[in-house]
Formats: structure tokens, sequence, C-alpha cells
């Protein structure tokens, strides 16, 4: 029997090579060798078995001379057109991270430092305009994806006529307006690939000249026909789409909205078959359209479906040589450097061209390469001005175009949310942002706390410079805060603290991640006990001038559940008290400061920092850092007043320190080393386990050279929730001097913050 099989199989080979042979000797009517072409198709991550077939192909020795393909077939079969080998597509797949590209969530630390603070904190954000309130389509407008394509096809930018590439190249996607099927052949490359992989839901279409593009495979996913218009002879298939769905897969809505969609184009692809000499079909079925992570899997899934085909593209691949050299295909993936003839700005109306060419900073004539082009972009579109910027290559004539195509946001944002916390109760966030006016290269940004307890703050800044680097900025802080169990004046209890500030100073912006800032500030502290005083005053009040210098930096992939990057922010100010008041309900009276005992008026200073490292392995991220404070002695008066308050899960106001262990606000400091420690355990999609831990060693306010020590234990649980992160859980505080509260506590947070 299995002698029989192994003279079957041997007649098979031989029908197979006369028939190529026939269409070999067909083919050299007009060329001495014929051309292969492969077809890939599309089919979501599916997609990503083609390349399991292109390594068993180059295992065989066979290349194609031409490439077509469809979707996630054509950032496949474009990038190997471009030069990259099938190795090298393997590793890029991995380091892509595909939840960014396909959510178009960009991570913080791509947005200028300004902007953090807002960046994915808002339930709601509604752009205004003169006309009317705009409400977001969610709809992923590829900011993420064309970027990615330009970036790692940059090499063959220049180049608009896809069959000049190392490999020749078309991609087809579907004209939404006539319902058509259109062959992309010319063109800028990531522009066309972009449009052949826009899937409908999921991504905006895009528009090329006058057409408005969707995903091709709404009509053709398998585009043998584009493949003989480029010529070619013979051709392989690897087709990963979507048969048609089981009566169990069409309970589902999905399942109906795919199969209406991929209707046209199953159909499609009957007639598309039966231009192909040798079909590989991928066994993908167990893995989601969506699973762009399983890149190892999928990949050996087409390679698998490839190996029994093998023998066949050897023998193909010496019969091609038989007839002719196949010629090397030229390597242009070390071109580096790109200089453009002009640079043109498109889409802008609200910001001048010369606003966003001071943030490229990009002058024709020059060389640039395409780390430091998509730098900028990424700045550019990091000061959120955009919803959407990107950059094209346009040959034009035997010059070279630089276009930068913006969709420009309101200048004016609405932003709410809701919160929930142990200190700060329950409240509304609101804010709003107001750029490029009145004033060009202006920003007045507002946030606030609405609640029981309240924080607002107004920046007005007025950048300098047509890089917009420096900005010069007036600030107004205030807060209500409650510090539960203050000592004052000898006295315990609740005390809310009230603050206004009024800030004038100069910001310097680094780069996307970093700032300096000088200042000279004007505070007004109020402290309020929540008792009856044995004195009977209700109120102190405080006023200061002091001033400030700042280093920030903040390289987060996100305020909520980073997985990498540092946190850092180190400050030195120095302040004097100008007056001080107390209110017996009745009167407020200037205190004397001048005829206060141990009353010395030089001036007290303030130095502050903090670290924390983030980094992530098997689901697991790691933070460790630490923080200082030392505050210099100050006297009888200031010294109500000058002074930190360390604990809770997070801070409630400018003068809190956090620790786990401790309830907010509840330990008053002068000077504090702290060490801190966390782990964050990726549990499920968006759920973590938080296991922390910080060790403190800090002086009593009434003993300041006795040194106490203190450490904070908790473990929780946290979800990112579609109105902000919830967290919640137990904490256990080690503290000698603790009278009012029991060591074991707990904690929950509810929603965004400011």
């Amino acid at each position: 029997m299995q002698a029989l099989q192994q003279v079957i199989l041997k007649i098979s080979f031989v029908i197979l090579f006369f028939a190529l042979f026939q269409s070999f000797m067909l083919a050299q009517q007009d060329s001495e060798r014929p051309s292969l072409g492969l077809v890939l198709s599309g089919g979501g991550a599916h997609g990503i078995a083609h390349l399991g077939v292109i390594m068993v192909m180059e295992e065989a020795g066979l290349r194609p001379d031409c490439i077509a393909g469809t979707s996630m077939g054509s950032i496949i079969g474009g990038l190997y057109a471009a030069g990259y080998s099938s190795d090298t597509l393997f590793k890029l797949l991995k380091s892509i991270n595909w939840n960014e590209m396909l959510s178009n969530k960009m991570p913080e630390n791509n947005i200028v430092y300004p902007e953090k603070h807002r960046f994915y904190n808002s339930i709601v954000s509604l752009s205004i305009s003169t006309k009317k309130v705009n409400i977001p389509l969610g709809l992923n407008n590829g900011q993420q994806i064309e970027k990615s394509l330009s970036y790692y096809l940059w090499p063959v930018a220049e180049i608009s006529d896809f069959s000049k590439l190392p490999i020749p190249f078309v991609c087809n996607a579907t004209d939404i307006i006539t319902y058509t099927q259109v062959d992309l052949k010319n063109g800028y490359l990531s522009d066309a690939i972009r449009a052949s992989f826009t899937v409908p839901s999921a991504f905006t279409p895009i528009q090329i000249d006058t057409l408005l593009l969707l995903d091709g495979g709404l009509i053709r996913n398998f585009p043998a026909t584009a493949a003989k218009e480029l010529g070619a002879d013979i051709i392989i298939g690897s087709n990963v789409g979507a048969e048609q769905y089981s009566i169990e897969k069409l309970q589902t809505l999905p399942g109906i909205i795919g199969q209406i969609a991929m209707f046209r184009s199953r159909e499609d692809f009957i007639e598309e078959r039966k231009l192909v000499d040798l079909l590989v079909r991928p066994d993908v079925d167990r893995f989601s359209i969506a699973d762009f992570n399983n890149v190892d899997s999928l990949v050996m899934a087409g390679y698998v479906a490839a190996l029994p085909l093998k023998e066949k593209f050897k023998q193909l691949a010496d019969s091609l040589n038989m007839l002719g050299d196949q010629l090397p295909i030229p390597y242009l993936l070390d071109k580096e450097f790109i200089t453009f003839d002009k640079i043109e700005i498109n889409g802008n109306k609200i910001y001048t061209t010369e606003q966003i060419l001071g943030i490229l900073d990009i002058n024709s004539g020059e060389a640039v390469d395409r780390q430091y082009l998509t730098q900028k972009i990424d700045l550019l579109y990091g000061r959120a001005w955009f919803e959407k910027v990107k950059y094209r290559i346009v040959s034009r004539n035997d010059s070279l175009m630089l276009a930068i195509d913006c969709i420009e946001k309101p200048n004016a944002v609405l932003y709410g949310a809701v919160h929930y916390d142990n200190a700060l109760q329950a409240g509304l966030i609101l804010g709003f942002t107001l750029k490029n006016y009145p004033i060009h290269r202006s920003v007045i940004d507002f946030n606030s706390y609405l609640g029981t307890f309240y924080r607002v703050q107004t920046d007005f800044i007025q950048y300098l410079g047509k890089n917009q680097k420096v900005g010069f900025n007036l600030n107004l802080f205030a807060d209500n805060t409650l510090f539960p169990w203050l000592e004052h004046n000898n006295e315990t209890g609740n005390t809310f603290s009230r603050n206004m500030m009024y800030k004038v100073g100069i910001n310097n912006y680094i780069g996307l991640n970093n700032m300096i800032s000088i200042s000279g500030n004007y505070n007004e502290t109020l402290l309020k006990p929540n008792y009856i005083v044995s004195d009977n005053i209700k109120s102190y009040k405080y006023n200061y001038w002091s001033s400030e210098l700042a280093f920030s930096r903040n390289t987060l992939t996100s305020k909520y559940f980073p997985d990498k990057g540092i946190l850092f922010q180190l400050s030195a100010s120095v302040s004097k008290l100008h007056s001080a008041y107390k209110y017996d309900g009745n009167t407020e009276t200037n205190i004397n400061i001048s005829n206060q005992p141990n009353y010395n008026p030089v001036p007290f200073y303030i130095l502050t920092g903090n670290i924390i490292n983030y980094a992530t392995t098997n689901k697991i991220t790691f933070g460790i850092g630490g923080e200082f404070l030392y505050i210099s002695k100050s006297d009888s008066i200031s010294e109500q007043n000058n002074f930190f308050l360390l604990g809770g899960v997070q801070t409630t106001s400018k003068r809190s320190i956090s620790m786990i262990g401790f309830h907010p606000n509840q330990i008053k400091i002068r000077n504090l080393a702290i060490v801190r420690s966390e782990m964050n355990i990726t549990l499920l999609k968006d759920l973590h386990l938080n296991i922390m831990a910080d060790f403190a060693a800090t002086d009593k306010m009434e003993f300041p050279k006795k040194i106490t020590f203190l450490s904070g234990y908790g473990l929780g649980l946290s979800y990112n929730s579609i109105i902000g992160p919830i967290k919640t859980g137990v904490m256990y505080g080690l503290y000698d001097d603790e009278v009012h509260f029991s060591p074991l506590k707990t904690y929950i947070s509810i929603g965004y913050n400011f």
C-alpha cells in the first residue's frame, strides 16, 4: 500500500511538472523566464500566517517576482516587497505594540509635558466650535498605524510607482462612494497599504485623490487578477479569508455582520481561485482575527500549511532557474536620509503654518532621517492640536516634497469625569481648554474637582519663540482639604486647610517628557479647626512670598497602570512669611509678627524630590522608588503652617505625601525619607492585583531631633474601567505613636483624578 502511494505521489509530481512546463513555454513567447506571482489574502490577524508560507518558499529557494495583497496581506506583502526578509519581518511583527496600534491609544510618553495631566483623564471630551458641539465618532483614525507604516517603509518612500519597488507590488481597496474595487499601483505606499487595511467600523476611511477607501476585502479579498496584471505567469496564493460561516457562528451579531460584509468577496474568490496554480490554506480557525499578539503561533500555522508543498516549491524553483536567472533585488533598506525640496502643510486653519513648522524644526534642503521626523510628528501630535497629523513623501517632477496632513481639533474642548475616594469623597471633575486664542501660541487650561472638598486650577501659558519650547505661565490654584487629627497650638482635632496660590513663572519644555520651571508665588493658607478650641480662635491665615526652581521628568506610558517609564520630580523653594491673621468668629486680627517670641524674619527653605521607576515582565509590573522632604527650621509663627502631611494611597493636596498603610494626611511631618515598592500582577485584561510596601523615616514636629520609623503594607485589586481606574484594598500601617486609628485600614478610589 505504501509503495502504491509513493508511485501515485511521483506521478502527481510529473503531471505537475509538465503542466507548469507547458505554462513556462507559453510564457516564453513574451519573456525568457516566466514571472512568479504571490497573492496574499486579507483576514485580520490570520494574515500573519502568510509569513510562514513565505518562510517555506525562501527555504525552497523560491522568491516571487511580484506580489499582490489585500488588507493584512498588503502589510505583509508590502513590507516584503520593500526588501524586508522573512526573519526581519518576524522580528518586526513581534516588536509592534498591536494594542496601541489598533486602539490608536497614544502612550503618554509621546505627549508633550503640559498635556500629560489631561491625557486619558476624562470620561467625556466635547470639542466645541463656533457652530456646534462635536461628539467623537470613536473610530480609529489610523494615527498610530500610519506612523508605523511610514517609519518602516521610509527606505522606499521616494518610489511612487509600486512596480519599481524591489519586488513589484499592488494592493487593493474598496471605494465606498461607488462601491467598486480599486487596485492601488502608485502613490505613497504607506497610504495605499493603510487603505487596503481599513477594516469597516474599526478604522475611519482614508481619502486618496477623489477616492474614499475602505478595506479591499469587502469586494476582493484575494487579488489574483492584480497579480496577473503585474505580469505573473504562475501564481502561488496564501488564503486565510473566512469561509462561509457555520450556523453556530451566525448566532452572534459579529458573525452576521461578518457574513454580510464578506459575502461579495467570497463570491469573487471563486473566480480569482481559477488563476492560481498552487494555493496554501493555513489552518487559523482556532485563532481570533483580532489576535495580533499571537505572532509565533500564526506564523507557525502558515509554515505548517506550506511545508507539504516545499518539495513542489523546490522543483518549481529549479525549473524556473533552468529557464533563466532571476535578477537579484536591490537592497534599499539601508537608506537613512532624505532631502526635501519643499515642505507643505495641509488642513490647518486654527494653527498657522509658521507654528507647525516651528515645532517640526525642519527646513527644505536639509537631510532628514526617519527617526528624527517621527519624533517631530510625535511632538506635533503630542501638543493635542490635532485629531490626526501625518506625513507623506511626494515625488513630483524630479523633486521631493514633504507633505504634512493635519486634521485639527477645535481649539475649545470641555472635559468631564466623576470621582470618589475615602478622603475627597464624591465629586465631579470638570475641565476646559482653549488654545491659540485670543493670542497665537497661548493656552488657557482650567481644571476643577467639585464636591465636599474642592480643587481648582487655572493656567494661562503664552509660548515664546517659533519652537514653543518656552512658555510664560500665570497660575491660580485653590483647594479645600480635611486634615484628620491635626495638632495645632497644642490642641488636636480635624482641621480644614484652605489654600490660594498665585504664581508667575517661566517653563522650559525639553522634548516631550521634561520641564524646568522657575516661578514666584504668593500663598494664602487658612487653617480652620473643626472643633472648639480653648482660645476661641476660629481660624488662622498665613501669607507667604516664595520662589521655586523645579525639574520634572515623566516618561510613564500611562498615568494609571503604567507598564514602564520614570516619574521624577525635584524642587527647591525659599519662602518668607509676609503676614498672619487670626479670626475669632467676629473680627479678623492682624498678628504683629515682629513682636512674637522666637520670631526670626529669615526665609525658610523647602527641598523635595521623588522618583519611581516601572518595568514589566510576564504580565507583572514592578515599581520602585523613593521620596524625600527637607524643611529648614522656621520661626514660632510660620511653623504653625510650615509642614507637610503623610499618608494615603494617593495625594489630596499640594502638601500631601502618600504612604500606604495610613489615612490621607494622617501624620504631620517636616523632614522625611521614604522608599516605595509595588507589584501589579495582571490577572485578566484591565484587572490587576496590587501588592505594595513603603518604609519611611521622619521626625516629629514636636521633637524635631527624634527620628521615627514607619512602615506600611497593602493588598488590593484595581480595574481599568470606562469611568476610570477603580482601586480597593486593605492596608496595614506600623507606627509607634499611633493613637487615633487602627493599624488595619481599607481604601477605595473610583474614577479619574485631578
